[in-house]
């Protein structure tokens, strides 16, 4: 709750609320959002003058056992036109999606309960996360108070021009074990004559031209595909690793692989940095004879090595790939999204993986300085320059082809369902 809290504090909620009993005075008014963050407002906040009849959710239309959520009557979606609200507070973070999403079906006013003001794009995704991560660690691992010799440094490094980079991906291959009809980064849709395999030797060069220009690496993943394919996967994560600017590794897999010998003696060499996150698609009946992840559990426990794997995890929808262009502008949608996975694909840094793909699948052409090629730039002042013209950037072409904030509106679903075609 401190995180929500603090989240409030941040986009000056107090304010914003004052505004809003000044608008909506006397309007019957229905919250949408039924979590945490509404929640810990209606704790810290004092909501009384606020004519609220009820809160809205997707889960209450599968939960029917909930009737009330913080002492409000509980409503599902599909009841909403039923009471007649004349104002919908969205109660989530991201909230334009959702916006969208409910004037298809409701002619009232909809306005966000929690507004935030407009930052600037570097100040987003790269201070600010610099801080979370900082704070929270990458999937909010490690949650530690941050101390305020640490807040000043990472301010101070950016205004003196240091690059600090939060979280990068790296694709060392696009081959994977599963084939995942739901899959965010559309691997299923790369044709066997397109598939990237990154070598040990490529891997070195994109390592070594990136840390000649940036501060540090907070954390550095190993994606794919599956990288537990790759049998030499011990040789990257060594080099990795053995970086003093790079500070946690992660190895991405999907559980349905063991490690190596190789492996398990380098991950133990680096046990300190290393985090092998394991995805849990045990919720889904068809992989069960795919997945092994109570081998790989107890090859990582006996060693003991860190890592993550949820325990209750769905999925989010993922629509079709398509190479329709969606929209003209894509700035207010890149700055809703907030997804931080800046990705190295094929030797380029992409603003995610999905711009990796659409460019391999020929749907876009990124525009100039909307992708950096670590294979030949080797000057750290250009790289530097390139890096913060980068994280400055308030939109990216890849994205009028996205619908991931689409997506976010629909149901979740069971985890890796499979292609069976």
């Amino acid at each position: 709750m401190n995180n929500e809290k603090d989240y409030l504090k941040s986009i000056n909620f107090p304010s914003h609320l004052k505004n809003l009993i000044n608008e909506c005075e006397n309007k019957k008014i229905l919250i949408y959002g039924a979590g945490l963050l509404f929640e810990t407002a209606q704790k810290y906040y004092d909501f009384s003058k606020l004519n609220i009849i009820g809160i809205s959710d997707k889960r209450f239309e599968d939960d029917k056992s909930t009737e009330t959520f913080c002492k409000i009557k509980t409503y599902k979606p599909s009841e909403i036109s039923s009471i007649n609200p004349d104002i919908i507070l969205i109660a989530t973070k991201e909230y334009n999606s959702i916006l969208r999403y409910l004037k298809k079906s409701h002619n009232c006013i909809i306005l966000p309960l929690f507004k935030k003001p407009t930052k600037k794009a570097f100040l987003r995704r790269n201070i600010y996360h610099n801080l979370y991560v900082e704070k929270q660690g990458l999937h909010g691992k490690k949650p530690s108070k941050l101390p305020l010799y640490k807040k000043i440094k990472i301010r101070l490094n950016s205004l003196l021009g240091k690059i600090d980079i939060p979280q990068i991906e790296f694709n060392i291959t696009t081959i994977c074990t599963l084939k995942c009809k739901h899959c965010s980064n559309f691997i299923p849709q790369i044709k066997p004559q397109e598939h990237c395999i990154i070598s040990i030797d490529e891997f070195k060069v994109q390592i070594d031209n990136l840390l000649r220009a940036v501060n540090e690496v907070k954390n550095l993943l190993l994606i794919g595909g599956e990288p537990l394919l790759v049998k030499n996967l011990h040789e990257y994560l060594d080099y990795a690793a053995s970086k003093k600017k790079i500070k946690r590794v992660w190895i991405v897999t999907n559980g349905t692989l063991l490690m190596n010998d190789f492996l398990i003696k380098t991950a133990q060499k680096y046990k300190n940095k290393l985090t092998i996150w394991v995805s849990n698609y045990s919720k889904n009946p068809e992989l069960k004879s795919k997945l092994k992840h109570d081998e790989l559990l107890k090859q990582i426990k006996d060693n003991n090595l860190d890592y993550d794997y949820v325990q209750d995890l769905t999925w989010g929808y993922t629509s079709p790939l398509t190479p329709k262009k969606l929209r003209e502008d894509s700035k207010q949608y890149f700055e809703e999204c907030g997804n931080n996975c800046v990705a190295v694909f094929k030797g380029k840094i992409y603003i995610c993986p999905r711009a990796g793909v659409f460019a391999l699948k020929g749907i876009y052409t990124p525009e100039l300085n909307e992708v950096i090629d670590l294979n030949i730039e080797n000057n750290p002042k250009i790289l530097k320059k390139k890096l913060i013209n980068f994280y400055s950037r308030e939109s990216f072409s890849a994205c009028n082809y996205c619908t991931i904030l689409e997506d976010r509106t629909q149901d979740r679903i069971l985890p890796a369902q499979q292609i069976t075609d």
